[in-house]
């Protein structure tokens, strides 16, 4: 088998097990190749001379064992193991193995499971049936953003929320019953009876089709922190407000505002120390340039920046910081050149930004191969990274955090993120949308890298964000 990950690398893998739901494969790469609930395009599965899968996947389970890296991923797109077959014996064993495998993946889903799903999906035809009838008897199914429309959607939604709330804890609580071998036969059953009725939410649809190829994308962190009531009628609105609702989006929320907390807080630590440091000579024409008095601050993964836009707009100290932001994707870079920086051009003209497109994989690997290298040639006041190791291996965030700690100051810190065990919608994330994620509580991000300077970790008021800082001693 082949596929390309999220950032176009095309990797081959070794099939160790397949169903029409799932595929088990092992990879060989030194440089975090892929990702939790990253989209794999090109997916090719050879089994002779026939490609009978050709589509994509969306990973949902790693195991590293050292030498290889096993990888679970669900299948997207239909088969073609039909294709350019012709009437016979060869046609029939197909549709046998069809049959036999629909017969196989039934018994494996257990009646709790199955309750939950068919109680959730009974509830919301019958919110829709109601909603849709309303809309055409009150004659506003044209109205989809009139006040009268907006008014009478948050009523409704005090009314239906509680039992949509326990529904959702039934299904939670009936998918943590699921044997992890089983999980793919569930998370069929359960997109093919509730996707119908969740994906006209847009907060939904985003996450499960992941069109930039990751869940958490920027356009997502827009609709978690704006407007909840997004969508094209009565209903849509209600399931997507409804999404918005679960702690881990609000935890999201609340991690942008501690994160502009402690970027001003380190600002004002750093200009009270010392005055600044000056480039390093081989600095390349484009890098930021530190100047002595200004911060320097890195953000790997940066997304929306919306923490920089509102730590920018709130504290005048912000004029004394520069930002280096590096992400991945081009488009997500796009929209923060289009946005954040002619907001700071406007509003604090002596704040630098750059950004920067580089990938895990980019640094990983210039890193391994040169020995901790400084892939930005110069040292920060602050290096922080917040989403991306809910994506990644222990191995992997280990080895980042050496990375960032190496890049700081002394004196400077060290901020990354993660999100714990406690949020309420892994199946809804996991069996509905796969979105799958590394979760870590406090003591866990505090074995990613034991061995480097002052550790803290607290988290947000949900307790589903965990932060971890490292301060590296001064001099």
């Amino acid at each position: 088998m082949s596929f390309k990950n999220s950032q176009g690398v095309a990797a081959d893998g070794t099939l160790v097990r397949l169903s029409r739901q799932n595929v088990v494969f092992e990879v060989y790469n030194p440089y975090s190749i892929v990702q939790l609930s990253e989209v794999l395009d090109e997916l090719k599965i050879h089994q002779g001379n026939r490609a009978t899968y050709e589509g994509r996947a969306v990973i949902t389970g790693l195991l590293n064992t050292g030498l290889i890296l096993i990888v679970s991923a669900s299948l997207v797109d239909p088969w073609s193991d039909l294709k350019d077959l012709h009437p016979g014996e060869t046609l029939r064993s197909f549709v046998r193995d069809f049959v036999s495998d629909w017969d196989d993946a039934n018994a494996r889903v257990g009646d709790r499971f199955r309750n939950s799903v068919s109680n959730l999906r009974n509830y919301l035809q019958e919110l829709r049936r109601w909603l849709e009838h309303w809309e055409m008897e009150a004659d506003i199914d044209r109205e989809s953003n009139s006040r009268r429309v907006l008014d009478f959607v948050v009523d409704v939604d005090q009314e239906i929320y509680p039992k949509f709330a326990d529904l959702n804890g039934e299904f939670e609580e009936a998918t943590r019953e699921v044997p992890r071998k089983d999980a793919p036969f569930h998370r069929a059953l359960a997109q093919r009876e509730l996707h119908p009725l969740l994906m006209v939410s847009p907060f939904m649809n985003r996450a499960f089709n992941k069109p930039l190829g990751y869940a958490g994308d920027f356009e997502m962190v827009r609709m978690m922190l704006n407007d909840p009531w997004e969508g094209t009628n009565t209903y849509a609105k209600l399931v997507n407000a409804s999404a918005l609702r679960h702690d881990a989006p609000a935890a999201h929320r609340n991690r942008i505002e501690l994160l502009e907390k402690a970027i001003t807080r380190e600002t004002k630590y750093a200009l009270a120390t010392r005055s600044g440091f000056l480039a390093s000579p081989n600095v390349q024409a484009g890098d930021v340039q530190p100047l002595p008095g200004r911060v320097q601050i890195l953000n790997i993964g940066c997304g929306p920046a919306e923490e920089v836009a509102r730590f920018m707009h709130h504290d005048s100290v912000s004029e004394k910081a520069d930002f280096r932001l590096v992400d991945f994707n081009r488009e997500t870079l796009d929209h923060v050149e289009a946005n954040l920086l002619p907001k700071a051009r406007r509003v604090r003209p002596e704040m630098k930004l750059v950004t920067e497109q580089r990938s895990v994989h980019e640094i990983l690997k210039m890193s391994q191969e040169s020995g901790h290298e400084n892939a930005f040639k110069q040292k920060y006041d602050m290096v922080y990274c917040a989403g991306l190791f809910d994506y990644l291996r222990d191995a992997t965030c280990g080895f980042l955090l050496e990375l960032f700690y190496e890049w700081v100051h002394p004196g400077g810190l060290v901020l990354v993120t993660n999100v714990t065990p406690n949020h309420s919608s892994v199946a809804m994330m996991g069996m509905v949308l796969d979105w799958n994620l590394e979760l870590r509580n406090q003591q866990e991000m505090k074995e990613l890298a034991p061995q480097l300077g002052v550790q803290e970790t607290y988290v947000d008021d949900t307790g589903v964000n965990v932060f971890l800082e490292i301060r590296k001693p001064s001099e």
